[in-house]
């Protein structure tokens, strides 16, 4: 397991493989526990040494199956969805979405998604765009995303586009975040939309992200603008 994790951290193999492993360890874990408890059960009827060793083996394959246990948990608890918006009907599009050769990219990808988080929502801030976007990106930048591409121009365009890449932590499995800046005049208006590729479920995570990260938004502007 610990190979693994950090043969995919540190580029060795990739993400699909990686959930191949994953799964993998699992499996094994799983194996190694049922064995266990037939050591134990030999230990209980017949007294056959190896007492400490299967204790030790227990010990072991609780501390492999303890992140698998939290990520059921989340699993069960939280939408089947690895994509979140906060505009589900007019959602902010990735480059290679926006470029795609269909007649209305906007409708395919508002199609897939789930309104699986109802409470998030994008934010309005009585300030012009340029007021706000150097703390777009400074957030971003603490968070660890990088940069992947910047549409629109301030005052020839009337929504700006920033896209991040992401990996989330220790798992490194790789994720994109996009925010779109609409100009409304005297108000300017922030919605988000994060996405984690190769899994069909996020466990939460970009509903997370997306909250954190649009208050910590809130918190940086306190002074600057009028949310």
């Amino acid at each position: 397991a610990l190979v693994s994790l950090l043969a995919h951290y540190f580029g060795m193999v990739d993400t699909p493989t990686f959930l191949v492993l994953a799964c993998c360890v699992a499996v094994i874990a799983l194996i190694a526990l049922a064995l266990i408890f037939v050591a134990f059960n030999s230990l209980w009827l017949k007294g056959t040494k190896g007492g400490r060793q299967a204790i030790g083996a227990l010990f072991l394959t609780i501390v492999t199956l303890a992140p698998y246990t939290v990520g059921a948990t989340a699993f069960f608890s939280n939408p089947y969805q690895s994509d979140v918006s906060t505009d589900l009907v007019d959602p902010p599009l990735l480059a290679e979405e926006a470029r795609l050769p269909d007649a209305d990219p906007m409708a395919i990808v508002a199609g897939r998604l789930r309104d699986g988080y109802p409470e998030l929502s994008g934010r309005r801030y009585k300030a012009p765009p340029e007021a706000i976007e150097e703390t777009i990106l400074q957030v971003a930048e603490t968070r660890g995303w990088t940069l992947v591409s910047r549409r629109g121009r301030i005052g020839a365009n009337d929504e700006l586009f920033f896209e991040f890449s992401y990996r989330i932590p220790v798992l490194a499995i790789p994720g994109s975040v996009v925010l779109r800046l609409a100009d409304e005049g005297d108000t300017s208006f922030v919605d988000m939309r994060a996405r984690t590729d190769f899994v069909p479920h996020d466990l939460g995570w970009n509903a997370r992200l997306i909250d954190g990260y649009l208050k910590t938004l809130d918190y940086e502007l306190i002074g600057i603008v009028e949310a």
